[in-house]
């Protein structure tokens, strides 16, 4: 055993509670599915600033080999940081895309990806790769959240937009919510790979905002849809639309008491 960990260490207190609430739920939808097994060697792409690349070296265990890839460097930082407080001794850190994995052909058990599906630009080469890498029965299990995310929000923006009689921000607007994609969009991608889909789950996670303001203010929303949102409005139109939006969502708030958006979430398991 370890020497246990001090809840008054300044070190513990600056890396502990870090799991943002957006990815939280994603994460335990994986951990509570992936399969375990162990001396495993796993490989965790995306990991960010370090969820749940830490939390699987925990739970395989010293005796089992993780790997984490992204290209986040300033993320990355963060979870070395935290793996040295922690003591952990099984992770290495490859920063680099995760279409060009320096690991050997047919080596790895389990590769796992929590939201990591929503920002690979290049997906088709990722696949490849994971398929290169994993050994024969091995896993790629994923979590993402498909068509449907924030459909009240967006349900609003389409009322909005109609109002303007542009076809081309309406086009636009479409093609953004349905750019995430389906459990058989994904899964045809992720078998053209040579994958086959062996399990997936379905589950559900909501914000709720008692606030039009608090919702645009949150810093969720200002780190990772805001600008997406502005980029998808004329810049001549964007104040206009964006004190609608406020106007329309306060009327929900209104008549509902808050506005509460919901967030489907999905595990996808494939195997090699």
């Amino acid at each position: 055993m370890q020497r246990k960990l001090d809840w008054n260490n300044e070190d513990i207190v600056n890396v502990f509670d870090e799991v943002t609430l957006w990815s939280a739920p994603f994460g335990k939808l994986l951990l509570e599915n992936i399969p375990m097994q162990p001396n495993s060697t796993v490989v965790d792409l995306g990991f960010g600033t370090g969820f749940p690349l830490i939390e699987l070296s925990q739970r395989f265990g010293s005796k089992s080999k993780i790997y984490g890839v992204d290209i986040w460097s300033e993320g990355i930082r963060k979870a070395k940081e935290k793996i040295k407080v922690f003591e952990i001794s099984n992770i290495e850190i490859f920063e680099q895309s995760a279409s060009a994995i320096p690991l050997k052909d047919n080596y790895v058990d389990l590769i796992c990806s929590n939201l990591g599906v929503n920002n690979f630009g290049n997906k088709e080469d990722v696949y490849k790769e994971c398929f290169r890498i994993l050994k024969t029965g091995g896993k790629l299990c994923l979590t993402t959240n498909p068509i449907g995310t924030f459909t009240e929000l967006f349900e609003i923006f389409k009322n909005i937009v109609q109002q303007y009689n542009e076809p081309d921000i309406e086009k636009e607007l479409n093609n953004y919510i349905n750019h995430r994609g389906t459990i058989k969009s994904i899964s045809k991608e992720i078998s053209e790979a040579g994958f086959s889909l062996v399990k997936e789950k379905s589950a559900e996670s909501n914000f709720r905002f008692c606030e039009s303001q608090a919702l645009l203010d949150h810093s969720l929303i200002r780190l990772g849809f805001i600008e997406s949102w502005e980029n998808l409005i004329p810049s001549d139109l964007r104040s206009d639309f964006f004190q609608k939006l406020i106007i329309e969502v306060d009327k929900e708030i209104d008549g509902r008491g808050e506005i509460t958006l919901t967030v489907p979430m999905l595990y996808l398991e494939f195997e090699k």
